[in-house]
């Protein structure tokens, strides 16, 4: 089954938040800008 954009997208948000660690830790400012830039923050 080949998934539409828009499910390709939320699925990788989906990933994004399972691979998240248990305990957050700060963004550098590099790595704010390069989320910022991909759209996802």
């Amino acid at each position: 089954m080949k998934m539409k954009a828009k499910e390709r997208k939320a699925y990788k948000d989906f990933q994004d938040r399972v691979a998240m660690p248990g305990k957050p830790r700060k963004l550098t400012e590099e790595e704010v800008k390069k989320l910022k830039k991909e759209g996802r923050i």
